[in-house]
């Protein structure tokens, strides 16, 4: 039943939706091969053998999912993997990070397409990630007798909220879920409450993720233009949460002349609010992108791609953003990489697992306000031993868990 209604409405709408992808095809969202792709309108060929798929939407779910795919090629190097995302961000990420993958971007949920790309394609199982739920994908699958896993699954109060409301309808999809590994036990309760009989809290698989790169020559680059300064790294800042950096500096411009703020924006569409909020301020500040930073500023706004790992390089301390609003925080693992001590906000619900976990083994700080943010600051720049404590915590945890993930995905994979 629920299934005829999806697809009337995918079907009713289907100009609407057509008109919306051709308009992000001119705002370059999306591109002729992603289009292709996205309507099956083109395939690459299909290697003899068996057909492992993997699905990660975009670049956090994406980097995932080739975590999973790595560890699966380390028990069977000759495994063949499909490797679907839908951005192509996070399509030119992989595409950079793993040529051992048969990457593409994943079909639309129309039905019509789904089963075209699942008969062409023929996969022997599925692994999405987090918290990707598309009905026809899930039923075409079911029908194949294929296994349908969700890896690192997440359930946000809001999808909660919607499947919830409309169960009676969309219970048979949750219950075709054959295994579902949860990132946390909220999780793992709403999926099994909306049908999904095998779920299970596993930990993050986040923790298993690769260190993220850093280009050596634009290091010293800053490296030297930027020596004796205590540098400190806003990272995946949502809209006016560089308000907090700005008061909590406040607090702090009496004791340290030497600190220098790098805000990371998660998306660049906030950059102007960003600048607005400096100039309100009367604050002098530099953008990535201009090369114009000087020696007598203290914020720098990277409005860059793929350069977080070299801030975080450069950071004494890392700060979440998100997690100063209503967001929900972002991922504080990738940090854990690196030499810098991390903080976040009150508000980390969408990794409230990490958090317990960072908070238990002392491996972060967590702080109400701007007050409490240039309080920890001023306290780990003065006091270099109980910094480089939390960062060795929060590296011993990351281990530890890296290796659970590791043997549950082994463990996932021999049992199919």
């Amino acid at each position: 039943m629920f299934l005829l209604f999806y697809n009337f409405i995918l079907l009713s709408f289907s100009v609407f939706i057509l008109v919306f992808f051709f308009l992000r095809l001119i705002f370059s969202k999306e591109n002729i091969q992603s289009i292709s792709e996205k309507f099956c309108l083109k395939n690459k060929k299909r290697p003899k053998g068996e057909i492992i798929w993997i699905n990660g939407v975009s670049i956090g779910e994406a980097k995932s999912g080739l975590t999973i795919a790595n560890e699966i090629l380390k028990i069977n190097s000759s495994a063949k993997i499909l490797f679907s995302t839908s951005t192509i961000s996070a399509y030119k990420e992989i595409k950079k990070l793993d040529k051992r993958v048969i990457l593409i971007f994943l079909p639309i949920d129309f039905n019509f397409l789904i089963k075209k790309f699942v008969k062409y394609w023929d996969p022997s199982f599925a692994f999405f990630m987090e918290s990707e739920i598309w009905p026809n994908i899930i039923n075409e699958l079911s029908q194949k007798k294929r296994k349908f896993i969700i890896l690192n699954g997440r359930m946000s109060n809001k999808s909660f909220f919607w499947w919830q409301n409309s169960n009676f309808l969309t219970k048979r999809i949750f219950k075709q879920i054959s295994f579902c590994a949860a990132q946390d036990k909220i999780s793992m309760e709403r999926f099994k409450k909306l049908g999904t009989t095998n779920a299970k809290f596993t930990g993050n698989i986040k923790f298993l993720s690769n260190k993220l790169l850093v280009d050596n020559k634009k290091l010293t680059e800053l490296e030297n233009k930027l020596k004796k300064k205590n540098i400190i790294t806003f990272f995946s800042t949502h809209k006016n949460e560089e308000k907090i950096l700005i008061e909590c500096s406040k607090y702090l411009k009496e004791t340290f002349k030497d600190l220098f703020f790098i805000i990371v924006p998660r998306h660049m569409k906030n950059l102007n609010m960003i600048v607005k909020n400096f100039k309100i301020e009367n604050i002098s500040y530099s953008v990535r992108s201009n090369n114009n930073l000087k020696k007598n500023q203290n914020f720098y706004i990277a409005d860059t791609f793929g350069e977080l790992g070299l801030f975080f390089k450069l950071s004494k301390i890392s700060i979440v953003g998100g997690s100063f609003n209503d967001t929900g925080g972002h991922n504080p693992i990738e940090a854990s990489h690196f030499s810098s001590a991390v903080i976040f906000g009150p508000n980390m619900q969408n990794f409230e697992e990490i958090k317990k976990q960072i908070l238990t083994t002392k491996s972060g700080v967590q702080v109400k306000n701007s007050k409490e943010l240039a309080d920890q600051i001023m306290y780990l720049i003065q006091n270099e031993s109980k910094r480089k404590k939390i960062i060795e915590n929060f590296k011993k945890l990351r281990i530890s868990e890296a290796k659970k993930s590791s043997l549950l995905i082994q463990k996932i994979y021999r049992e199919i």
